[in-house]
């Protein structure tokens, strides 16, 4: 069978069986990069009637704002700087760097996950789970996601990014260490 890519058509290889002359589809690593590069993209939207003034803790000064789509939306692991995304883990560590050293600016925005707001489905409370669910698949998202956008150099960029990989280190090894004792817990 060959193995055809299915954004770009292109011929990716063989599997077997090999006598076989069907085709089956696959991505491939062109195609998976521009995707990764299109959901990389991320642009801090300045809407002043939509964003708040905001000084955090440690004196910086910034703005609040309500994401509007799904390429605003930022996890609590990303930032987004200079329109590109970024998942604040060691794998990306290098990625990152580079990418902040491209950046001419002295300064440069820096947007990252502040908060959320959601409205609280009383159907919730009712005993039939299965069909509050239904209607939930239905309804649309009632939750309002913010992010906060400050002015950095740098070396604060970067201390962030690592601060934030330190805290993504840290939630896997507790899950790690939870999964543990659920089976040394089993195994007893």
């Amino acid at each position: 069978m060959k193995i055809i890519c299915s954004s770009c058509k292109k011929t990716i290889g063989e599997i077997a069986p090999f006598k076989d002359s069907s085709e089956t589809q696959a991505k491939c690593n062109d195609c998976i990069a521009k995707e990764r590069e299109a959901l990389s993209r991320f642009k801090a939207v300045s809407n002043p009637k939509d964003e708040e003034e905001v000084v955090l803790k440690n004196g910086l000064k910034g703005r609040v704002w309500a994401a509007k789509n799904k390429k605003e939306f930022l996890s609590a692991w990303e930032l987004g700087i200079s329109g590109k995304k970024f998942f604040c883990s060691d794998q990306y560590r290098e990625e990152f760097q580079k990418h902040i050293e491209s950046i001419k600016d002295e300064q440069f925005d820096i947007s990252f996950f502040h908060s959320i707001t959601a409205t609280i489905n009383s159907e919730l409370r009712k005993r039939n789970i299965k069909e509050v669910h239904l209607k939930a698949k239905n309804k649309k998202d009632d939750a309002v996601y913010y992010n906060c956008t400050v002015k950095v150099n740098k070396r604060l960029a970067q201390s962030i990014y690592d601060w934030m990989a330190d805290r993504f280190n840290k939630f896997i090894k507790i899950l790690s260490e939870s999964e543990e004792k659920k089976i040394q817990n089993i195994q007893k």
